[in-house]
């Protein structure tokens, strides 16, 4: 971890995944009042604001510690508030509820425990961020009650989904190893 990354709070992608966050609960009334366009164009912005904050916070070195727990945090609560909501309407199934929590649950656990027994936040993977882009696109297209692709697409986010885990879950598993290696 760099000395200067571990102050910065108030960076423009920070301040970008702060506004995701304030922007889940609008969102999730607006779907929950089937206000369809409205909650896409949210769900639209949330998910540009996502890939913005992390262009900038690469090109403009403007990475954070926090960043590392803000920016996968936002993600994870924005599609899950998302996925309740569309669970409680009836419009996705049990299983891809159960298949989205569990992932996002066992992840920020997982990284929770990591982070404080060995000091590291294990930052997300390209498969995750591809994961988080099928998943949000998934979620866009049932929103928009496009059932024959979203389905399609429920399906791909699962297999993505366990990929995903298994990927972060060994590269956690190395970074523990690393740990240990050089304490030895």
């Amino acid at each position: 971890m760099l000395k200067k990354e571990q102050n910065r709070i108030w960076t423009v992608p920070n301040i970008l995944s702060f506004i995701r966050i304030l922007l889940i609960a609008p969102t999730a009334v607006l779907l929950w009042q089937d206000k369809v366009i409205q909650t896409a164009l949210l769900a639209f912005v949330g998910g540009l604001m996502d890939v913005a904050d992390g262009i900038i916070a690469r090109k403009f070195d403007q990475k954070s510690e926090l960043g590392k727990i803000l920016d996968p945090m936002a993600d994870k609560l924005f599609i899950g508030v998302l996925v309740v909501v569309l669970f409680l309407q009836n419009k996705i199934p049990l299983w891809f509820i159960i298949a989205v929590l569990s992932r996002d649950f066992l992840i920020l656990l997982g990284g929770a425990i990591i982070s404080t027994k060995i000091k590291i936040v294990p930052p997300s993977n390209f498969l995750g961020k591809i994961t988080a882009l099928i998943l949000g696109i998934t979620l866009l297209f049932i929103i928009l009650n496009f059932y024959y692709i979203s389905t399609i697409l429920m399906y791909l986010s699962v297999i993505l989904i366990v990929s995903s885990f298994i990927n972060y879950l060994l590269s956690v598993l190395r970074q523990i190893q690393e740990v240990k290696n050089v304490n030895k």
